[in-house]
């Protein structure tokens, strides 16, 4: 839909006037043509250069969403754009500008977050900024917000037909934000549009809108969506070549030793090359896990929550884990799993990643796994295995390889002495060692700098509700099944340490 508003022209000197100015300069300061901005975002050149032109309409919102993510404003092209259009309301109701908020204020969040004043939110739009980082290639969700109240629920006064408006109807990821007046400022709280569209659709006109409390923005949920964004946003972008390049590579399968190198994939993303090797290296494991007689000790090398928010969102992984747990149940053994994050990586690790990173070993925990965490960076470089102790070793990687994956099964001396000798210092020297999921994942919160109590309630809030409310993948190759049991199973612990 084109919205109708006052042009550029009738505010001369206006924030429509200074976004035109701001997307160009921007550009220019990226040393990119409007031809390559254009092709970079998705859009016709033409799309660009109205977007730089002073005296026509503004730039659409998913347009200033996709300039403002490339162009690394950090929300300043979509604060713009809000402002123009509040000038714009305020010029059609013969308003003066100067009642608009000149400059919208950060929400406090992990994120850029620009938001609006609570009292001016009915239908505003802004950004949700899920940036890059080591595979992540960033993006942004739309968001619309709506005033909300709390009164045991978060109840949201939305407008009539809303279900069918193009907010909700759009394509692509996006929430309806409540916000509601706090004793220290805006509480946000975000339904998927998807969701929000259904229940609206179901309900009488003129209803509110509910949103569960647990879905509140915080450290712990907008980590959660800044991990399924970027999943989702890679995975979807290479759907067709992710399928044909995961059909091609299956001819690896039958051998015991291989290296996938990144010219197997390399038209396609880091996620998407994560994806592969992550999913080789757990069909590797499964087809040799038979063969071994004993419960196995496994390496892994993620170290942050990004990589770590595979184990819950890859669909895969989590039927990786049911199948190991599976396999091994009959023994009475309980395997071990052993993580090595140096301190240093914990004070470069943002507090979103460290929340996904214990979210990641309480999976481990929820499938009977006794998850160890070496500290000493020397041990960073171990590779990925899972090992039978004296016979031989089922090595799998694909975090931090320079391929896709690097998969081998192994008797050589050398190899196992090397294994043994990484698991028996983990074993011995785990900065989480404790006796129960309880003590070793209290000891994991405490070591990352985690506030436990807090944590373990937002986790009990949120697994009850389930994350896909939220967060609700796209992509056929994700799941939140993982995510979801994680939050219950950490929750859990906190719930039954309140009552002991």
């Amino acid at each position: 839909m084109t919205e109708h508003y006052p042009t550029d022209r009738d505010l001369p000197d206006g924030a429509a006037v200074a976004l035109a100015a701001e997307i160009r300069r921007l550009r220019n300061h990226a040393g990119l043509s409007q031809k390559q901005l254009a092709a970079q975002v998705g859009y016709t050149r033409q799309y660009v250069s109205l977007a730089e032109r002073v005296g026509g309409n503004l730039p659409s919102l998913e347009l200033t969403l996709a300039l403002d993510t490339r162009l690394d404003a950090g929300g300043g092209l979509l604060a713009l754009r809000e402002q123009a259009r509040a000038d714009q309301r305020a010029l059609r109701h013969s308003l003066p500008a100067a009642t608009a908020s000149a400059q919208l204020p950060e929400f406090a969040s992990p994120f850029p977050l620009a938001f609006p004043p609570v009292d001016r939110v009915d239908g505003s739009q802004f950004g949700i900024s899920t940036p890059a980082g080591r595979f992540f290639a960033g993006s942004t969700i739309p968001a619309t917000s709506y005033p909300a109240v709390e009164d045991g629920r978060v109840v949201v006064r939305v407008p009539t037909g809303l279900a069918d408006d193009l907010t909700l109807r759009r394509p692509g990821r996006s929430l309806v934000i409540g916000a509601a007046d706090g004793p220290a400022g805006p509480r946000l709280f975000g339904l998927d549009n998807r969701v929000a569209r259904t229940r609206l659709a179901k309900a009488v006109d003129g209803a509110p809108l509910l949103i569960p409390g647990a879905y509140e923005l915080d450290d712990l949920t907008l980590g959660v969506l800044w991990s399924v964004a970027n999943l989702d946003d890679a995975l979807l972008d290479d759907d067709s070549a992710l399928a044909a390049a995961e059909e091609h590579l299956r001819g690896f399968d039958s051998t015991a030793r291989s290296t996938g190198g990144r010219d197997l994939a390399a038209d396609l993303t880091a996620v998407s090359r994560m994806w592969l090797g992550s999913d080789f290296c757990a069909r590797h494991i499964l087809r040799h896990a038979d063969a071994l007689h004993e419960v196995p000790a496994f390496w892994t090398r993620e170290q942050r929550g990004e990589e770590s928010s595979t184990w819950m969102l890859f669909a895969h992984k989590h039927n990786y884990l049911a199948r190991t747990a599976a396999i091994f149940a009959t023994t009475g053994a309980k395997p071990t799993r052993t993580f090595c994050v140096p301190p240093e990586t914990v004070t470069d690790s943002p507090r979103h990643e460290r929340i996904l990173l214990v979210l990641a070993v309480a999976l481990m925990e929820s499938f009977d796994i006794a998850v160890q965490v070496c500290a000493e960076p020397e041990y960073s470089s171990v590779t990925g295995f899972a090992l039978e102790q004296g016979r031989r070793a089922i090595v799998a990687n694909w975090v931090g390889h320079d391929g896709i994956w690097q998969v081998d099964v192994t008797d050589d001396r050398p190899t196992l002495r090397e294994f043994a000798d990484a698991c028996g210092y983990a074993e011995a020297h785990s900065v989480i060692a404790g006796p129960t999921p309880s003590a070793r994942l209290r000891a994991l919160a405490d070591y990352l700098d985690l506030d436990w109590a807090w944590l373990t309630r937002r986790c009990a809030d949120l697994g009850d509700y389930g994350t896909a409310g939220l967060a609700q993948p796209r992509s056929r190759l994700l799941s939140t099944t993982g995510l979801d049991s994680a939050c219950r199973f950490l929750g859990g612990l906190g719930t039954r340490h309140t009552a002991q």
